[in-house]
């Protein structure tokens, strides 16, 4: 005798997984829309825009003639050459000095050209308000057309958290094709100004001046050969 068997379920008797599967996934969907948009709210959607740059960017600038000094009565045609700096110093940020050998550089302040091109640049600029215009020719010039060749080699040039400038640099002026060293010397400067920390352009313009405080004395320098070179000899 043959048997049938039918099961009779309940329809809301009947499991299905994949219903309850697709209810869970939805429900923690929904939670996370709601907690972004919860998020979103608290933080005004920052996390949506843009994060705004505080980097600033800086040059040397040359002081205006007439707090650089008088021209000169002695004509000197000049071919200044390349500033040589450490390689510390051709970092983009700002470097500060943080003791004896360590070096630190802002996260926020950066120069907007090369240093050494900056520098030689700036210092041109002073140097040509101390001596007669146009008369300082930079990195390319004929033999025949300048008196005298310049050359600066910077050792330190920077400041400290405290505002300290320091500009330690060798110098050498030399006969037209720098066959002969015509005057050679060092210079140390220094100048209190702003913290880097809370004031990155106060300290730019502490290192401006401490340029311009070696074109003085560059100039110097220049005349006194000018002057040995037109004197006549004694026989």
């Amino acid at each position: 005798m043959n048997r049938t068997f039918v099961s009779v379920t309940s329809a809301a008797g009947t499991h299905s997984p994949n219903r309850h599967h697709g209810g869970a996934v939805v429900t923690r969907v929904a939670a996370l829309i709601y907690a972004i948009a919860l998020v979103a709210g608290l933080t005004g959607c920052s996390f949506l825009k843009p994060a705004e740059s505080t980097a600033r960017y800086f040059i040397l600038k040359p002081l205006p003639a007439t707090e650089t000094g008088s021209a000169a009565s002695n004509s000197l045609a000049v071919g200044f050459g390349q500033v040589k700096l450490p390689a510390y110093l051709l970092e983009t940020a700002l470097a500060v000095s943080k003791g004896t050998n360590e070096i630190e550089y802002l996260s926020s302040a950066f120069w907007a050209e090369r240093l050494d091109t900056g520098f030689q640049r700036v210092l041109a600029a002073d140097l040509a308000a101390a001596l007669p215009t146009e008369q300082v020719r930079v990195s390319s010039w004929q033999t025949e057309d300048v008196a005298a060749e310049l050359h600066v080699t910077v050792e330190q040039f920077d400041v400290d958290a405290k505002g300290q400038g320091v500009l330690i640099a060798q110098w050498r002026i030399l006969s037209p094709g720098g066959e002969k060293i015509l005057k050679a010397g060092s210079s140390r400067l220094s100048r209190q100004g702003p913290p880097p920390d809370t004031n990155a352009s106060g300290a730019v313009a502490t290192l401006s001046e401490l340029v311009a405080d070696l074109s003085r004395q560059l100039a110097q320098a220049l005349q006194e050969t000018a002057s040995r070179q037109a004197a006549p000899i004694s026989k």
